[in-house]
């Protein structure tokens, strides 16, 4: 039976991730659910049903790429993956395939006999990619919880870690991210009001409420309850940053730029955490034709760290045939569009 659709999934310990491409390779839906998988299994298998409907209509070849077996509420990653790959098999059915780092894309029989390389495998799938397309460079993703920081030429991942604690000692990933990243993982001082000021060692605030400040984050960018429960409106985002001061926001002028001011520090100082990371990285890239690929929500922040190193840039998105309404998700979710992608080029080869 002739394949029309090609599907590919993220499954995040936050957020569910799948993109459909056609026979053509032409992206024709990119959606995200919210999917706290701390919060019980059951978060997925909800949010599931309610992303097949939004699937085109037509033959479906489903593949999968997974984050989520490191929620804590699996004792371990192998018991996390098989928990995840099972549902996906009651929801998807046993005809689907599962992206291994040293496989591609392979059938479930096959993969399920190397747990080990299927762990937190999208940032590969995502790279492989691009590395497709790209002569040579970094694939930089900044996600909502991570950013990942793959080097790749000659058409291969070039990776040195192989899992996520080899990558957390190498910079290739970095647990800093646009949405759910708390503030003051990101420095102990700030600028304010004339004075250096101290932060509350609590969870108040996240990036989030920075990015939003700053005008950054499009709607649907941060599906994930704010830090207060509370609204994901500017003065409400303001309120928080100040609660990272030890004040309220009443107590200082808006008009004075103090919190514009405040969140761009914020901004400064994760720019500098990644970027000392992107240096990190490309000493084992080759120097001659060298681009990064920007992906994730905050793919506005690897635009900026290429526009300082000096270093050609490109989105995620200008590597798909994907009509303007959909680049935005196609680089928040790169790494499901990616899997469509190499699902479908696994079955065309």
């Amino acid at each position: 039976m002739k394949v029309s659709n090609y599907i590919g999934w993220d499954i995040g310990g936050a957020h569910l991730k799948v993109a459909s491409v056609d026979a053509s390779g032409k992206v024709k839906l990119v959606e995200q659910f919210a999917t706290p998988l701390w919060q019980g299994l059951e978060q997925l298998e909800e949010a599931f049903p309610k992303l097949i409907d939004r699937l085109p209509d037509g033959t479906l070849s489903h593949a999968l790429t997974m984050t989520a077996e490191l929620v804590d509420i699996f004792k371990d990653r192998q018991s996390g993956m098989v928990a995840i790959i099972n549902l996906c098999e009651k929801v998807l059915g046993s005809n689907i395939s599962l992206y291994a780092i040293n496989g591609g894309v392979s059938s479930l029989s096959n993969a399920s006999h190397r747990l080990e390389q299927l762990a937190s495998a999208n940032w590969h799938a995502s790279a492989t990619y691009a590395a497709s397309l790209v002569d040579a460079g970094l694939f930089v993703d900044v996600g909502s919880t991570t950013t990942d920081i793959i080097p790749f030429s000659n058409k291969l991942v070039n990776a040195r870690g192989i899992d996520d604690q080899s990558r957390l000692r190498f910079d290739e990933l970095v647990y800093t991210g646009a949405v759910r990243t708390p503030l003051m993982t990101l420095t102990k001082q700030v600028p304010f009001a004339g004075e250096w000021q101290n932060l509350a060692a609590e969870y108040f605030s996240n990036t989030a409420d920075v990015y939003r400040v700053l005008g950054y984050l499009e709607d649907g960018d941060d599906l994930m309850e704010t830090a207060d429960g509370c609204e994901k409106d500017i003065v409400s985002s303001i309120r928080r940053l100040a609660r990272m001061l030890g004040t309220d926001a009443s107590d200082f002028e808006y008009s004075n730029r103090c919190w514009i001011k405040l969140a761009q520090y914020f901004e400064e100082a994760q720019l500098q955490l990644l970027t000392k990371s992107v240096l990190r990285v490309l000493t084992h890239v080759d120097a001659k034709n060298q681009k990064i690929v920007g992906a994730g929500v905050g793919c506005f922040l690897v635009k900026k760290i290429a526009q300082r190193l000096n270093i050609s840039y490109m989105e995620f998105s200008e590597l798909c045939d994907v009509d303007s309404e959909l680049t935005h998700k196609c680089n928040t979710c790169a790494p499901a569009v990616a899997m469509a992608q190499l699902n479908r080029l696994s079955v065309v080869t």
